[in-house]
């Protein structure tokens, strides 16, 4: 894809030398307790500009839109949010502990790449996306024509050579924006580099390599429905709102880790663990263990299970079953990932549940923590579910070929936070 330097938007940094208090995560991951929590840190945290109070329907309060609008207008004008005048690439090292209890650092550049429509040779996506989810989104950024989160997208580089080049510039880089998420212990130290050098190599080198979009599909969709408005209202080709903010990560740099998201089931009528162990002999093999053997693998035929006491077994597909699952899929890869595995033999052809179920999460739970699963399971849950890393070669060849997965198939941590810098659109 093409890249380009942008002119961002940051915290002052005579204001702000360190950015922990203002910096959040996206906002579809912070609940109503966190954003009140987000905003005693201070009266600037970006909360404020991407949550309001509470939704009535698919909506936030109409205040907060306009609101939002005049205080970034505000803070301007007071000098304590500015924008550079020097397009630049913004470098972000991300020092985190993951949910497999491992030390990390993941890297990846902060820039602009025109809106493309998906395809295996420009943008490839693999969530369902949501109507309802997108129209909040559409308003906030109609009315403030600022972008603040970045979409989280990987790109296919062997060598990766585009972070070792720009390891390599980091002695030109101007500023150095740090920020630590309380909430997660991640640390985030950004670089801005506005070496035209470095920039047109990086631009080079990520030409015509295709993205697949990691982590924020609702935003992609937003962007692209922004980009048709002001299309449509000014009547021009060639307008700011036909590009987009990303993050840009290589899939092959060892800090790129994706998890799992375990499944819990809590009040489904009728329900019998029992029943459901009989009917599942059928599809799978299935062996006893113990507690203490469970974690987390990479074999996608494989699941383990557990009942309401919190008393794991191990289910392997049979060949038959995986082989009928396969022929019965709109493409055979989707039988490698075990979210379709279990949705599709377990949640909806064993138990019955509908795709209206599963969209409005009705019955199911997820759980990002393992420890968090035992306890839902302890806690009245039904029974569950703990999948494996999902192969981010798999995902890829997903993206390309255009297909679709089952909600929270992958959890890419950690979450991009907002802060950072942000995008202003111009009319």
């Amino acid at each position: 894809m093409s890249i380009l330097p942008f002119c961002g938007t940051i915290y002052n940094p005579e204001d702000f030398p360190n950015l922990s208090d203002v910096i959040a995560p996206p906002y579809d991951v912070i609940s109503p307790e966190e954003r009140r929590f987000f905003l005693t840190r201070s009266s600037f945290n970006c909360a404020r500009l991407i949550l309001g109070d509470e939704k009535q329907g698919d909506y936030f309060e109409d205040e907060f839109y306009e609101g939002t609008k005049k205080m970034l207008k505000k803070w301007h004008a007071d000098g304590s949010l500015v924008k550079r005048e020097q397009p630049g690439l913004y470098f972000l090292h991300q020092f985190f502990t993951g949910p497999d209890g491992e030390q990390h650092l993941r890297k990846g550049f902060i820039a602009l790449m025109p809106i493309a429509p998906y395809g295996a040779d420009t943008v490839r996506a693999h969530e369902r996306t949501h109507a309802g989810a997108i129209k909040d989104r559409l308003r906030l950024t109609a009315t403030t024509k600022t972008n603040f989160s970045q979409i989280f997208f990987t790109y296919q580089d062997a060598e990766n050579a585009i972070i070792s080049l720009l390891d390599e510039s980091l002695p030109k880089a101007i500023l150095k924006l740090d920020g630590r998420d309380e909430a997660t212990g991640v640390e985030n130290i950004c670089y801005l580099i506005e070496d035209e050098e470095i920039i047109t190599t990086v631009q080079e080198m990520m030409e015509e390599k295709p993205v697949f979009i990691a982590d924020g599909h609702h935003r992609y969709e937003t962007l692209s429905q922004y980009r048709l408005q002001r299309l449509a209202e000014t009547g021009f080709s060639e307008i700011d709102a036909n590009y987009i903010m990303g993050y840009f990560s290589c899939a092959q740099d060892k800090g790129l880790k994706v998890y799992p998201t375990h499944r819990t089931l809590r009040g489904l009528p009728d329900f019998s663990y029992q029943i459901l162990l009989d009917k599942l002999f059928e599809y799978f093999e299935v062996i006893p263990m113990d507690e203490d053997d469970v974690e987390l693998g990479h074999d996608h035929r494989v699941l383990v299970m557990a009942n309401e006491a919190g008393e794991p077994i191990t289910l392997k597909l049979k060949e038959s079953a995986f082989n009928d699952l396969r022929h019965r899929l709109a493409d055979p890869i989707l039988a490698e990932m075990d979210t379709v595995i279990l949705e599709e033999i377990v949640l909806k052809g064993i138990l019955e549940l509908t795709d209206e179920d599963l969209q409005a999460h009705r019955y199911i739970e997820y759980h990002r923590d393992v420890d968090d699963f035992w306890e839902a399971l302890a806690s009245g849950s039904q029974v569950g579910w703990i999948m494996n890393y999902p192969d981010n070669n798999i995902l890829f060849e997903i993206g390309g070929r255009g297909l679709r997965l089952p909600q929270k198939s992958t959890y890419f941590f950690p979450k991009l936070p907002t802060g950072i810098v942000f995008r202003e659109l111009e009319d």
